[in-house]
């Protein structure tokens, strides 16, 4: 009887443990997420994370004569080595878990696929603290549901094309041009 009221408890405490977790997390589940710092997503395996990259603004061939008479381009690129990412996914609407990333200027941004790496074009403001900014187009609307003190959720608004993405993240204040991306792709279907 002993051992019966012993197994009762402990399956009570577990449920109630779950059931205190899943409303703290808003009903989302992140049992079992990685440690580490970084964007992770579930699937049908277990957790995958992303792959994680600087992304630093610079010009292609900039003429800086150009540039001091202020008739320059008007645009810099940030690329991310390899042509698609190894995190290839078929959601068109993915949820993607920040685990201890601030969200500082947090984006989801559409990489454009070159031979051997990918890029997004940025526009830039000749104020250095406002230097490159992503261009409308390239960005999709996000929403974003704080898990934890540590976790929190993204998720398209709406379902992504086929292609190449970065959630991107900014850099400390002073530093906004540097920002990570953890890349993905959307496989067409």
């Amino acid at each position: 009887m002993t051992r019966f009221t012993l197994i009762a408890s402990s399956m009570a405490c577990a449920i109630l443990t779950t059931g205190l977790m899943a409303q703290e997390t808003g009903g989302i589940d992140v049992t079992g997420i990685p440690s580490g710092r970084g964007v992770y997503l579930r699937n049908a395996g277990g957790w995958v994370a992303l792959n994680s990259t600087v992304m630093m603004p610079f010009w292609r061939g900039r003429d800086v004569a150009l540039d001091i008479l202020n008739v320059g381009t008007d645009h810099t690129t940030s690329e991310i080595p390899g042509s698609h990412s190894g995190v290839q996914i078929p959601d068109t609407r993915p949820t993607l878990y920040l685990h201890d990333i601030g969200v500082a200027e947090l984006y989801l941004v559409h990489l454009a696929s070159k031979s051997d790496y990918r890029e997004v074009r940025q526009r830039v403001s000749r104020h250095f603290g406002e230097w490159a900014h992503f261009r409308p187009e390239e960005v999709a609307e996000i929403e974003v549901v704080g898990i934890n003190g540590d976790v929190i959720a993204i998720r398209p608004s709406s379902g992504l094309k086929a292609g190449e993405y970065a959630v991107t993240v900014g850099g400390q204040p002073g530093y906004e041009w540097l920002r990570m991306g953890f890349d993905f792709g959307i496989v067409g279907q």
